[in-house]
């Protein structure tokens, strides 16, 4: 019913290294400037043939996701007019 001390800690450390590794994972997305957007395409393994996710964000068009995000990807740069 209780949790030791032991546990516990080890419980924490495997989450404090999850949180991590998502926030490794945010700060690798590219940055779009004005003007710019970025669309990704996901794939459930290194063959890139099985698309499991999308996603697009930036200021040219309206931004989207579906699906799941993967270590297998590719992306592509929009530009396109900021606005005055």
């Amino acid at each position: 019913m209780f949790q030791s001390n032991k546990q516990l800690k080890k419980k924490s450390l495997f989450l404090l290294a999850a949180g991590m590794l998502v926030s490794l994972a945010a700060m690798a997305l590219p940055h779009a400037g004005p003007g710019e957007s970025y669309t990704f395409t996901f794939y459930s393994d290194a063959s890139r043939t099985v698309e499991v996710g999308g996603r697009s964000y930036g200021y040219c068009g309206e931004p989207f996701q579906w699906g799941r995000m993967t270590s297998y990807s590719t992306y592509y740069k929009t530009t396109c007019n900021p606005l005055p």
